[in-house]
């Protein structure tokens, strides 16, 4: 008889058991990441390096409600959803601390991005 009664569920415990398994090891996870990532697109400002979901790279020009006025080269602003950027380019940690956690940054120690580096070679 103790094998046939799972805590008095009957039938139901194992679809019960793979609810909780998908929400803790799927959804939770997806949703921490989609909350962060939102947190980021609200705290751009002009002249943060972003890199877009398409592998576009530029500078935010300007900052709308939906949308950010990226600069892609000089004189080259596209509209982007604030939902297609995938991550900001900081160059120093004080730089990423400001972004992740709203503390602001110190300016004398800023260091230079990986792109600011490869315009420096050209």
């Amino acid at each position: 008889m103790m094998g046939e009664d799972f805590f008095g569920l009957g039938g139901a415990a194992p679809v019960i058991l793979m609810v909780i398994l998908f929400y803790v090891l799927l959804y939770r996870p997806q949703k921490k990441q989609q909350e962060k990532q939102q947190d980021m697109v609200s705290k751009l400002k002009r002249g943060t390096r972003v890199v877009t979901r398409g592998g576009i790279y530029g500078k935010v020009d300007m900052v709308k409600e939906t949308t950010i006025m990226l600069e892609v080269a000089e004189g080259v602003v596209i509209e982007v959803a604030k939902s297609m950027i995938a991550t900001a380019i900081v160059g120093s940690e004080e730089e990423r601390k400001e972004l992740m956690s709203g503390t602001p940054a110190n300016n004398d120690t800023a260091e230079k991005t990986d792109l600011d580096d490869a315009k420096d070679k050209e």
